[in-house]
């Protein structure tokens, strides 16, 4: 059972133990705005005064997860399915189509068809992104919800390469909003002791709706015509998101956008839901600490214009920081080349001799998603960075042994893989190998660590910096995508997977230096790890300091 201050109670038996300052400024201004968290006076030190101690007090069984707190995440985290399942099928789908769009489908129209979906994503995350205070995070899920299904009819009933590259545009904008919505809207709500597998939940549903596509696209590519085929897997993805905009009235909205609308009750009513066995008192105070963060986002948006605002995330150096550590994250993810393996599982697969290009899509699939699922369930425990550090060099490993079966494998046909030629069984399973280790350590790592990026931003920049964050992430998936099948030829599987090996080794620097341990730390007192620089020794620090002190509290000196 969790323990929380039993005295907690009004103005007259709260002290406050911190204050800090954001200073904001404009060429002509300069504004302040200060921050009080307020606990009883317990006698505990406060360090050097850094810490926000809203997660010191806690509600009873707040890191036990209610039926209806698993129902919200579980509707939320559709979106990570949308995401997976509309991303996941287009490698068995276009291996379909034939002669079905007029002619058969060169490499650079499969590219551009497969890059259509990651286009879209990157307006549909920087516009929905970017209005999610505005609008709310539930109503800008729902709008992702109205591209999504609209995308899949048109592109379910193309009859043209033109048409379905418009749908998979117009897809894309929902697969782009769902991307930044989904994980802040969850962030947003879940208590700090289990965020790391909530948001992990939305994670898992990515790989899980990939694995669907990949075993539905296994099951048509061996009993289903190929004339309908391929449409009814586009189509398909109209079901989820037609669930989850049923359901949209159940789901909360964020209390942090509640606070921003001036509607505290309302907010109070949703942390009761969430915090459901937490008395008044607690209700109370952990919606003051929300309060005071909540007012540094208002000034942003009544001091400030949206030329300032824009300006004020790059010049301001602790939002800077924190905007280029998410971004980091988020495009050396997709410069591993995972998605490679993902998008073009049939032709990779198929090339190798595979019967069945389709049902052995689901070694990057399933591997992923079985390997993030013990990533989520460990990442509150072992903690995001020490995850990152120890295993992300299994992606090298694996990439290193890729490249060397490749090498043999393509060997006597000119260093590229091609149709009708019979690979040795033993190199084409060294390959699996090398394939399965490099999913397992990405499963692990980045495929669900990129979605935290919402813990890392301050409340007034979350939205737009998540959106940065997510764009970030559709321009390397597109420069890995759209490219992938002429790098193949021109440059032969040994140095494609050489190249992606290159920016794995760069982003284990980037991950070693600027990605700092948020494990443990309130969603809103995260945002002090980038005041002095990229915070990998801060947020030790702070996590060392807060254990203590809760140590103190949990069980005073006699």
């Amino acid at each position: 059972m969790s323990t929380y201050l039993p005295t907690l109670g009004g103005q007259d038996s709260i002290s406050s133990v911190r204050q800090s300052t954001t200073e904001l400024e404009s060429e002509d201004k300069k504004q302040e705005v200060f921050h009080s968290e307020n606990v009883n006076e317990v006698g505990l030190p406060v360090g050097h005064g850094q810490l926000v101690d809203e997660n010191l007090v806690r509600a009873e069984n707040e890191d036990k997860v209610t039926p209806y707190f698993i129902f919200l995440v579980s509707i939320a985290a559709v979106a990570g399915f949308l995401f997976g399942y509309d991303t996941g099928i287009v490698g068995s789908a276009l291996s379909m189509v034939g002669t079905d769009l007029g002619h058969v489908l060169s490499d650079p129209e499969k590219e551009i068809i497969t890059a259509g979906t990651t286009i879209g994503a990157f307006f549909g995350a920087l516009i929905l992104g970017s209005y999610a205070d505005k609008l709310g995070r539930k109503w800008a899920m729902a709008i992702a919800d109205f591209f999504f299904t609209a995308g899949a009819i048109v592109i379910a009933t193309s009859y043209s390469v033109g048409q379905i590259i418009a749908g998979r545009l117009i897809l894309g904008v929902g697969v782009g909003g769902a991307a930044v919505i989904g994980p802040l809207y969850i962030a947003e709500l879940a208590p700090t002791a289990v965020r790391g597998r909530c948001i992990g939940v939305n994670a898992f549903f990515i790989p899980f709706g990939q694995t669907v596509a990949s075993a539905l696209g296994a099951g048509f590519d061996a009993g289903v015509s190929y004339k309908i085929g391929w449409r009814i897997l586009f189509g398909l993805g109209v079901i989820p998101s037609i669930v989850q905009l049923g359901l949209m009235h159940w789901l909360p909205e964020s209390p942090r956008v509640l606070l921003l609308r001036g509607q505290p009750e309302k907010a109070k009513d949703t942390l009761r839901t969430v915090y459901s066995g937490a008395s008044e008192e607690v209700i109370d105070f952990k919606l003051k600490v929300i309060a005071q963060y909540v007012e540094a986002t208002t000034i942003m948006q009544r001091q400030f214009s949206v030329k300032e605002r824009a300006k004020k995330y790059w010049t301001h150096k602790p939002y800077r920081r924190a905007i280029i550590a998410v971004c980091g994250m988020q495009a050396f993810g997709q410069l591993t080349g995972y998605n490679t393996l993902l998008y073009y599982s049939s032709t990779i697969f198929g090339l190798l001799g595979l019967k069945n290009g389709a049902a052995a899509g689901l070694i990057p699939s399933g591997g992923n998603a079985l390997f993030l699922f013990i990533g989520m369930s460990l990442v509150d425990k072992v903690g995001r960075r020490k995850l990152m550090v120890r295993i992300y060099p299994g992606m090298i490993i694996g990439l290193v042994w890729a490249c060397i079966s490749f090498h043999y494998l393509a060997k006597s046909t000119g260093g590229t893989l091609i149709t009708d030629h019979t690979y040795p069984p033993a190199l084409v399973g060294s390959l699996l190998g090398a394939i399965l280790l490099f999913v397992a350590a990405y499963g692990l790592t980045y495929s669900h660590m990129i979605w935290y990026q919402s813990e890392f931003l301050a409340l007034e920049i979350r939205a737009v910096g998540s959106a940065i964050a997510t764009c970030s992430c559709w321009l390397a998936n597109l420069v890995v995508s759209v490219a992938y099948l002429t790098q193949l030829k021109s440059l032969g599987t040994v140095g494609t997977y050489g190249m992606y090996l290159g920016f794995i080794s760069l982003g284990y620097v980037f991950v070693y230096f600027c990605y700092p341990e948020t494990k443990g730390l309130s969603i809103d007192e995260t945002r002090m790890i980038f005041e002095d620089d990229f915070g990998v020794k801060k947020a030790a620090a702070m996590l060392k300091e807060k254990e203590q002190i809760a140590s103190q509290l949990h069980h005073p000196q006699a």
